[in-house]
């Protein structure tokens, strides 16, 4: 009967001393947010774990889903024809802008066929990952055959969004701060082609 109180009395007196709870470094305690501003919850499952392609929270974690209404510039290129772009998660899903000071254009593209004065091109995502985004794009021009097909990748590295594609175009493009309101775009015309997602 002693022995067990003493026992009993160790276990009260060891359980009541404070222990340290040490986090281990490679544990991400940080949220992933969003462009919206949403973050993903912080739980013991990994984000890994969340956007897994058969998990709950994989539609979330989707490219289109995470950058919608990001604005990208191209600062090094200035003499491309769009070197600025939008994400947008819905039917026109990428808007291309170049804003110049005599005239500004502005188009977008959607997934599947798009037509433009008779000419026709079809757009297909092959991968729409975390901060990969890769589409392949079929050009028919005015006939009904495929004269080419190009494959464009989106990736975010570091804060840039790295542009790559089969017919040897490379970009960098920085998160843009630009106002990309038609009202307030200083520019004497803005010529809106099919797609054109100002806002």
């Amino acid at each position: 009967m002693k022995n067990l109180f003493i026992m009993f009395l160790c276990i009260i007196v060891f359980s009541c001393f404070k222990t340290d709870i040490v986090q281990f470094e490679t544990a991400n305690t940080d949220p992933a947010t969003f462009a919206s501003g949403q973050q993903l919850p912080v739980a013991t499952r990994s984000y890994t774990n969340f956007c897994n392609p058969n998990g709950w929270g994989r539609k979330g974690c989707e490219f289109l889903a995470k950058y919608d209404g990001t604005f990208w510039a191209d600062t090094e290129n200035y003499y491309s024809d769009f070197s600025d772009l939008k994400f947008i998660n819905d039917v026109y899903f990428v808007s291309f802008f170049n804003i110049d000071n005599d005239v500004s254009y502005c188009k977008g593209w959607r997934t599947g066929e798009n037509t433009y004065d008779g000419i026709k091109w079809n757009i297909k995502i092959t991968k729409d990952g975390w901060d990969v985004l890769w589409f392949d794009y079929d050009y028919y021009g005015f006939s009904d055959e495929i004269e080419y097909t190009i494959t464009y990748k989106y990736e975010v590295i570091d804060s840039l969004l790295h542009f790559t594609s089969t017919d040897n175009q490379t970009f960098i493009f920085s998160p843009s701060d630009k106002n990309y309101s038609k009202d307030y775009v200083d520019t004497g015309e803005i010529i809106e082609l099919q797609g054109c997602m100002f806002y």
